[in-house]
């Protein structure tokens, strides 16, 4: 764990660009899934109530039928994900007591990984020609509701 925001912000942004590739990856994946209609992409940093540094970036297509439109993208739809497996965070992220932060970690973290994606998406490109993308903290958490990486 550490106090530090700017500590955090440096070890959060290393992992994220650690998995850059799978990132970009899974883009190239869901460019070529892209089901018709889809009419816009929201990539949502989703975090759970306890804001002890779990989260997951997640990819979610808008349009008629979500269902199927997410569907057709499910095994790709994750960019990133923090979870435990057999007791220990993957990828190793600092954790924190959820009821004692020295700063808002689900701020720093949606603020963070936006970045990430930006960096991200600019090496990747654009999805379909005119098809809005939208990087959002979910519940509002970042310090910027949502940003535009296309259209």
């Amino acid at each position: 764990m550490t106090n530090s925001i700017d500590e955090y912000k440096l070890i959060l942004l290393t992992t994220l660009r650690a998995h850059t590739d799978t990132a970009l990856s899974k883009l190239r994946s869901i460019k070529d899934a892209l089901p018709e209609g889809t009419r816009r992409i929201r990539i949502i940093v989703h975090l759970p109530q306890d804001a002890e540094g779990l989260f997951t970036v997640m990819v979610h297509l808008d349009g008629p039928d979500l269902f199927v439109l997410n569907k057709a993208i499910s095994q790709f739809r994750s960019l990133f994900d923090v979870q435990f497996v057999e007791g220990t965070v993957t990828p190793d992220v600092p954790l924190f007591d959820p009821f004692d932060q020295p700063f808002s970690v689900n701020d720093t973290i949606v603020d963070v990984a936006m970045g990430w994606l930006k960096e991200v998406w600019a090496t990747f490109g654009e999805m379909k020609p005119n098809l809005p993308v939208t990087v959002e903290g979910e519940d509002s958490f970042g310090t910027t509701p949502a940003m535009s990486l296309a259209v």
